[in-house]
């Protein structure tokens, strides 16, 4: 039973504000929060909740992280604002990108900077074209993935290759977006199984930019883990064979780190677990531990020297300083805490009472991801790998009831929950978010959940 003014706060929300990923007008969860503390969030009639989810895999730090608060604070004193445009420049933005650059992959150290993953995206595909035109060249086509999370805008919308429902209605889409099918090695796109497969999904690429004209294709764009498609980590000779098809074709290569990167993966950013270093990479999320928004865009020396003499479209918020500062706390913690070889041994312990507990469980398919980027696939038949009927709404059913034992969950596509807590959750946490998780689908039956 949710307190009066619980109530009254959702009935004005749901009669005036529009949600993202929600109907308009459908009923809300029913939840109003308020507080948060570490790997805990907490609603305004005080009933705390395990972030299983980190909100939108995004509070990579977990909350109430005073550095960061500071942070912004003290730049927020000083100056709020100050633009980067038209030559401009501040010193918390320049402190920023060199902090920055103290922990980006190799080369990747000259920046723009913008609000979040969207712009990352959108940018980091107008600086590829730019790229080709600036010299001389038609190189425009962006392939990217079926089943990719990229943003929301119309751009970066086009270059999403989930479910229709992301284009629907919004049209006419941006051109020159051409998807292939992804790596997903549990219900490969091409029926096959690996190793036998011979990374057919690389291989795919390969051909698509033969057949378009390697001429005409300004990039490929990829999500080095596929996040809000569900936690897919791809073969690992996948990555090396995609930076050596770019390489040899001519076509530059852009990594989409904005869900994987800073320390999710297990590695500070997710390429580095095959040595593969973009010639362009989007990041947001985590950069600020999603403290403010704000992100950045990183290139290397062959794109930023093909880019001298470019007049760069900008965002007013670009550089913002109080993000910059943020950004540069995070950074600092990401480092000083060894943040990433945190979520790899949690991540191990994970994938260890998974194999125990979980994986014989009738609806469990399978876990996918790495570090603690992960998720599990709900299926109602392991054999055949067939998915609930959407009638059921059983993930939305996991996830209520999960909400009443303590436990915030994302979930999605009739068939993934999400095991991505922040990434300074503790082995004794992660326990109790398994624990909670295990009583819950131990207890699904052919249909619905046994209560």
């Amino acid at each position: 039973m949710v307190s009066q003014e619980t109530a009254e706060l959702i009935k004005w929300d749901q009669e005036h504000i529009m949600h993202p990923a929600w109907k308009i007008g459908q009923e809300l969860m029913g939840v109003v929060f308020e507080k948060g503390h570490g790997v805990f969030i907490q609603d305004i009639d005080g009933k705390e909740y395990l972030d299983a989810g980190s909100q939108l895999v995004s509070n990579n730090l977990g909350h109430g992280r005073m550095e960061i608060i500071d942070a912004a604070i003290e730049q927020a004193r000083k100056l709020q604002f100050a633009t980067v445009f038209a030559g401009w420049t501040h010193k918390t933005i320049i402190k920023c990108a060199q902090k920055l650059a103290e922990v980006t992959p190799p080369g990747l150290d000259h920046f723009m900077f913008v609000s979040g993953g969207s712009e990352s995206v959108e940018l980091s595909v107008q600086l590829a074209r730019v790229y080709w035109q600036i010299r001389g060249k038609k190189n425009c086509k962006i392939i990217s993935l079926y089943n990719a999370y990229h943003g929301a805008s119309i751009g970066s919308a086009t270059l999403t290759g989930l479910s229709p429902e992301f284009w629907e209605n919004i049209g006419p889409m941006a051109q020159d977006i051409i998807h292939i099918p992804n790596y997903y090695c549990y219900r490969c796109p091409f029926g096959l199984e690996y190793p036998t497969c011979s990374i057919q999904c690389a291989h795919f690429l390969e051909q698509t930019i033969k057949s378009e004209g390697a001429e005409s294709v300004a990039a490929f764009l990829a999500e080095p883990i596929q996040g809000s498609g569900g936690c897919i980590s791809p073969p690992p000779e996948y990555w090396p064979m995609v930076r050596k098809i770019c390489t040899e074709n001519n076509v530059l290569l852009i990594g989409d780190e904005v869900m994987s990167g800073f320390a999710r993966s297990g590695k500070l950013f997710a390429l580095q677990h095959w040595n593969v270093v973009p010639d362009i990479m989007a990041m947001a999320k985590g950069i600020t531990g999603c403290y403010f928004p704000f992100g950045a865009v990183a290139v290397n020396d062959k794109v930023w020297e093909g880019l001298q003499g470019y007049r760069a479209h900008g965002f007013t918020w670009s550089g913002n300083p109080i993000g910059a500062a943020a950004a540069i706390a995070a950074i600092d913690i990401y480092v000083k805490e060894k943040v990433a070889d945190n979520v790899a041994k949690v991540g191990q312990h994970l994938e260890e009472r998974f194999e125990v507990e979980f994986a014989p469980l009738p609806c469990v398919g399978t876990l996918k991801g790495m570090g603690l980027l992960r998720s599990i696939e709900i299926v109602k038949d392991k054999a055949t790998k067939a998915l609930f009927h959407p009638s059921l709404n059983m993930l939305e059913k996991i996830k209520a009831k999960a909400l009443d034992n303590g436990l915030f969950l994302r979930v999605g596509a009739n068939r993934n929950i999400w095991i991505s807590p922040p990434c300074i959750i503790t082995i004794e946490e992660m326990d109790k978010l398994l624990d909670t998780l295990y009583s819950i689908l131990a207890n699904i039956g052919p249909n619905s959940i046994e209560v």
